[in-house]
């Protein structure tokens, strides 16, 4: 099992795969569904959940999962919006409407529970966050957190942040920009704090309905010139089916087996960690890694001792004192002047 967060805290599990089939005789007795698919939503109105290649190992990623059919996670997305006079989100699943709090996160995942007898620590300022950075290591002085790219990041925080967006976004990139609560959670994770993942976490879902609903909204008014529409896709496909799930198994209604279904295999497809920016074959790195982040079982694996020979062969690279690195790419040629 590995954990993005602490071990206070139980955000993935690579051999718990949650599925909502059950066997006949535990499902409850329920009328038929009111409305068919096409009167929750018309399939016209659907809109692509995301799926994108990824680099992280699958056997040690995000994995914990749902089986969901497709018309309930199109539903979600279609009528999430913000009740001001409740305070909080809100959605339609089958013929009902739910409200939505980062404590709905926290049951789904089933992580960093509220006790009162054990206080969450508080999360670093914006001014703080920018001195972490500068203090892990970044190839220039960070003065905002806007000026903090993935791709810069020295190893392994590059490593740590990409695993952080996966688990929360299901896509990545290496030129985005980290917001405020993905690098705390960064923070809490190497500093061992106990903050409230589930807040930070729920900060970042609530991001990307602000930006579905904006593209939703940019999508229905006229493009001008040659300006394209924005796509509009579905991202968080992990923590909407698994809020989904929840919902399903506190609430009755319908599994609608007749209904398209979401499968695992059809989340964003997870394949190798990728630890170079793009078109390089160098590996950036930065300070080593804390010592108390280095558990015995971590300095007995083949890959420690290999990152550490790599991390040497890097500091004599930089020192001039190999002529050559066989890893980096051939020099090209040199063009004949006029």
């Amino acid at each position: 099992m590995i954990c993005v967060v602490t071990s206070r805290c139980r955000l993935l599990d690579t051999k718990a795969d949650v599925n909502v089939d059950a066997p006949a005789e535990q499902a409850p007795a329920m009328a038929p569904p009111a409305h068919t698919d096409e009167k929750i939503l018309p399939r016209i109105k659907w809109v692509p959940i995301g799926k994108r290649n990824c680099y992280l190992d699958m056997e040690r990623a995000f994995v914990a999962s749902s089986t969901i059919p497709s018309i309930y996670i199109q539903q979600f997305w279609d009528t999430i919006q913000y009740d001001k006079i409740v305070g909080c989100y809100k959605c339609q699943l089958d013929e009902q409407w739910f409200n939505l709090t980062k404590e709905t996160l926290r049951d789904a995942l089933q992580i960093t529970p509220v006790d009162n007898n054990n206080a969450f620590s508080s999360p670093p300022t914006t001014d703080a966050l920018v001195k972490f950075v500068n203090d892990l290591g970044y190839p220039k002085v960070v003065r905002h957190l806007y000026d903090v790219v993935t791709n810069d990041m020295f190893q392994p925080w590059r490593a740590l942040t990409t695993i952080i967006n996966l688990c929360l976004k299901g896509n990545t990139s290496g030129f985005e920009r980290p917001r405020a609560p993905v690098l705390q959670i960064l923070w809490g994770v190497i500093n061992r704090a106990h903050i409230d993942y589930a807040e930070k976490m729920w900060e970042e879902f609530t991001q990307s309905i602000h930006t579905f609903i904006e593209d939703k909204k940019n999508l229905a008014q006229p493009t001008q010139g040659k300006k394209k529409a924005t796509l509009i896709v579905i991202l968080s496909v992990r923590f909407t089916k698994l809020i989904i799930f929840h919902l399903q198994r506190k609430h009755k209604f319908h599994p609608r087996p007749e209904s398209p279904l979401h499968l695992p295999t059809k989340e964003p497809v997870m394949g190798y960690l990728k630890f170079s920016a793009k078109g390089t074959k160098r590996e950036v790195f930065g300070m080593p890694i804390p010592n108390e982040l280095i558990t015995d079982d971590i300095r007995g694996v083949q890959y420690y001792n290999a990152y550490l020979e790599k991390v040497a062969k890097h500091k004599r690279y930089l020192a001039g004192e190999e002529v050559s690195d066989p890893d980096s790419p051939a020099p090209k040629p040199a063009k004949a002047t006029k």
